[in-house]
Protein backbone atom coordinates (compact mmCIF):
# COMPACT_ATOMS: atom_id res chain seq x y z
CA UNK A 1 0.00 0.00 0.00
CA UNK A 2 1.04 3.42 -0.19
CA UNK A 3 0.86 6.36 1.59
CA UNK A 4 -1.84 8.74 1.07
CA UNK A 5 -3.89 11.68 2.18
CA UNK A 6 -7.65 10.74 2.14
CA UNK A 7 -10.61 13.45 2.06
CA UNK A 8 -7.94 15.88 0.94
CA UNK A 9 -9.84 18.90 0.90
CA UNK A 10 -7.92 21.89 1.76
CA UNK A 11 -4.05 21.96 0.47
CA UNK A 12 -2.28 25.18 1.24
CA UNK A 13 0.32 26.27 -0.82
CA UNK A 14 3.55 24.94 1.04
CA UNK A 15 2.19 21.38 0.65
CA UNK A 16 1.19 21.09 -3.11
CA UNK A 17 4.92 20.02 -3.94
CA UNK A 18 5.11 17.84 -0.79
CA UNK A 19 2.54 15.19 -2.02
CA UNK A 20 4.82 14.46 -5.47
CA UNK A 21 8.14 14.89 -3.00
CA UNK A 22 7.30 12.14 -0.53
CA UNK A 23 5.28 10.09 -2.77
CA UNK A 24 2.03 10.67 -0.97
CA UNK A 25 -1.10 10.25 -2.74
CA UNK A 26 -4.31 13.01 -2.78
CA UNK A 27 -7.24 10.96 -2.17
CA UNK A 28 -10.57 13.59 -3.11
CA UNK A 29 -14.17 12.92 -4.12
CA UNK A 30 -14.86 15.89 -6.64
CA UNK A 31 -18.66 15.11 -5.28
CA UNK A 32 -17.80 17.35 -2.44
CA UNK A 33 -16.52 19.99 -3.83
CA UNK A 34 -19.97 20.33 -6.66
CA UNK A 35 -22.87 19.01 -4.02
CA UNK A 36 -21.90 20.31 -0.45
CA UNK A 37 -19.94 23.68 -1.39
CA UNK A 38 -20.73 26.94 -2.92
CA UNK A 39 -18.38 29.15 -5.09
CA UNK A 40 -18.99 31.78 -3.08
CA UNK A 41 -18.22 29.54 0.13
CA UNK A 42 -21.68 30.67 1.89
CA UNK A 43 -22.51 26.84 2.55
CA UNK A 44 -21.51 25.62 5.81
CA UNK A 45 -18.16 23.71 5.02
CA UNK A 46 -16.47 27.11 3.61
CA UNK A 47 -18.23 28.81 6.48
CA UNK A 48 -16.72 26.67 8.98
CA UNK A 49 -13.18 26.26 7.95
CA UNK A 50 -12.96 30.17 7.03
CA UNK A 51 -11.92 32.12 3.47
CA UNK A 52 -8.70 30.76 3.32
CA UNK A 53 -9.09 27.69 3.82
CA UNK A 54 -12.23 27.54 1.85
CA UNK A 55 -10.20 29.22 -0.94
CA UNK A 56 -8.12 26.43 -1.52
CA UNK A 57 -10.74 23.41 -1.78
CA UNK A 58 -10.26 20.40 -3.96
CA UNK A 59 -7.23 21.94 -5.68
CA UNK A 60 -7.28 18.80 -8.22
CA UNK A 61 -5.26 20.80 -11.17
CA UNK A 62 -2.66 22.31 -8.36
CA UNK A 63 -1.64 18.79 -7.03
CA UNK A 64 -1.90 17.13 -10.30
CA UNK A 65 0.31 19.85 -11.96
CA UNK A 66 2.85 19.50 -9.10
CA UNK A 67 3.28 15.82 -10.22
CA UNK A 68 0.94 14.48 -7.48
CA UNK A 69 -1.17 11.38 -8.36
CA UNK A 70 -4.51 12.10 -7.94
CA UNK A 71 -7.41 9.79 -6.72
CA UNK A 72 -10.87 10.07 -6.83
CA UNK A 73 -13.62 8.80 -5.17
CA UNK A 74 -17.35 9.04 -4.53
CA UNK A 75 -17.19 8.80 -0.51
CA UNK A 76 -19.95 6.78 -0.92
CA UNK A 77 -22.77 6.11 1.11
CA UNK A 78 -22.08 9.80 2.18
CA UNK A 79 -22.16 11.06 -1.31
CA UNK A 80 -23.62 9.71 -4.58
CA UNK A 81 -21.92 6.40 -6.10
CA UNK A 82 -21.88 6.80 -9.56
CA UNK A 83 -18.15 7.18 -11.34
CA UNK A 84 -19.36 9.00 -14.15
CA UNK A 85 -21.02 11.71 -11.59
CA UNK A 86 -17.46 11.49 -9.68
CA UNK A 87 -15.80 12.09 -13.26
CA UNK A 88 -18.15 14.72 -14.43
CA UNK A 89 -17.77 16.92 -11.34
CA UNK A 90 -13.74 16.78 -11.26
CA UNK A 91 -14.12 18.49 -14.53
CA UNK A 92 -17.32 20.93 -14.37
CA UNK A 93 -17.30 21.43 -10.54
CA UNK A 94 -20.72 22.38 -9.91
CA UNK A 95 -23.60 20.50 -8.59
CA UNK A 96 -25.06 17.92 -11.03
CA UNK A 97 -28.77 18.67 -9.88
CA UNK A 98 -28.20 22.32 -10.42
CA UNK A 99 -25.65 22.80 -13.51
CA UNK A 100 -26.76 26.25 -13.43
CA UNK A 101 -24.76 27.41 -10.45
CA UNK A 102 -21.44 28.78 -10.74
CA UNK A 103 -18.52 25.86 -10.72
CA UNK A 104 -16.27 25.90 -6.97
CA UNK A 105 -12.63 26.64 -8.01
CA UNK A 106 -13.33 26.28 -12.34
CA UNK A 107 -9.34 26.76 -12.47
CA UNK A 108 -8.91 23.56 -10.51
CA UNK A 109 -11.04 21.31 -12.66
CA UNK A 110 -9.35 18.07 -14.57
CA UNK A 111 -9.19 17.51 -17.98
CA UNK A 112 -11.58 14.42 -19.11
CA UNK A 113 -8.49 12.15 -19.38
CA UNK A 114 -7.34 13.47 -15.94
CA UNK A 115 -10.81 12.41 -14.28
CA UNK A 116 -11.07 9.16 -16.00
CA UNK A 117 -7.19 8.08 -14.79
CA UNK A 118 -8.45 9.58 -11.22
CA UNK A 119 -10.62 6.48 -11.87
CA UNK A 120 -8.91 3.68 -12.78
CA UNK A 121 -5.33 3.66 -13.09
CA UNK A 122 -4.67 5.97 -9.88
CA UNK A 123 -6.87 3.47 -7.64
CA UNK A 124 -5.08 0.51 -8.95
CA UNK A 125 -1.47 2.03 -8.50
CA UNK A 126 -2.70 3.52 -4.39
CA UNK A 127 -4.26 -0.08 -3.77
CA UNK A 128 -0.79 -1.40 -5.19
CA UNK A 129 -2.14 -3.24 -8.10
CA UNK A 130 -1.26 -1.45 -11.33
CA UNK A 131 0.48 -4.49 -12.81
CA UNK A 132 -3.05 -5.96 -12.96
CA UNK A 133 -5.75 -3.80 -12.53
CA UNK A 134 -6.66 0.15 -13.51
CA UNK A 135 -6.58 -0.52 -17.63
CA UNK A 136 -7.12 -2.52 -20.22
CA UNK A 137 -4.10 -4.61 -20.94
CA UNK A 138 -2.98 -8.74 -21.80
CA UNK A 139 -2.54 -10.06 -18.28
CA UNK A 140 -4.67 -7.71 -16.27
CA UNK A 141 -7.72 -8.62 -14.78
CA UNK A 142 -10.57 -7.82 -17.73
CA UNK A 143 -12.20 -4.95 -14.92
CA UNK A 144 -14.44 -3.15 -17.67
CA UNK A 145 -17.20 -0.61 -18.42
CA UNK A 146 -18.53 0.22 -22.07
CA UNK A 147 -20.47 2.76 -22.15
CA UNK A 148 -23.29 3.97 -25.07
CA UNK A 149 -20.38 7.11 -25.54
CA UNK A 150 -16.83 8.05 -24.96
CA UNK A 151 -16.32 9.42 -21.39
CA UNK A 152 -13.18 11.33 -22.98
CA UNK A 153 -15.74 13.14 -25.70
CA UNK A 154 -18.85 13.58 -24.07
CA UNK A 155 -19.36 16.86 -22.56
CA UNK A 156 -19.00 16.78 -18.43
CA UNK A 157 -22.82 18.15 -17.63
CA UNK A 158 -23.86 14.87 -20.03
CA UNK A 159 -21.51 12.40 -18.73
CA UNK A 160 -23.57 11.12 -15.37
CA UNK A 161 -26.41 10.41 -17.86
CA UNK A 162 -24.52 8.29 -20.11
CA UNK A 163 -25.80 4.67 -19.93
CA UNK A 164 -24.00 1.15 -18.94
CA UNK A 165 -23.92 -0.88 -21.94
CA UNK A 166 -21.64 -4.29 -20.43
CA UNK A 167 -19.49 -4.29 -17.25
CA UNK A 168 -17.07 -7.08 -15.92
CA UNK A 169 -14.93 -8.17 -13.16
CA UNK A 170 -12.02 -10.24 -13.76
CA UNK A 171 -13.49 -11.25 -17.08
CA UNK A 172 -16.87 -12.78 -16.11
CA UNK A 173 -19.73 -10.17 -17.40
CA UNK A 174 -21.89 -9.10 -13.96
CA UNK A 175 -24.15 -6.60 -16.52
CA UNK A 176 -25.46 -6.83 -20.03
CA UNK A 177 -27.61 -4.16 -21.64
CA UNK A 178 -30.47 -6.38 -23.18
CA UNK A 179 -29.96 -5.32 -26.40
CA UNK A 180 -25.92 -6.01 -26.20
Amino acid sequence: MRHRVEHIETVPDDTLRRFAELGVLASMQPTHCCDFTRADHTDNWSRRLGEERAARAWRCRDLSDSGATVVLGSDWPIAPFPPLGVMAGARHRRPTRDLGQAPHGPEQALTPLEALRGLTTAPAYAAGEEHEAGRLAVGYRADLTVLAADPLTTPSTELPDVPVRLTTVSGRVTFRATDV
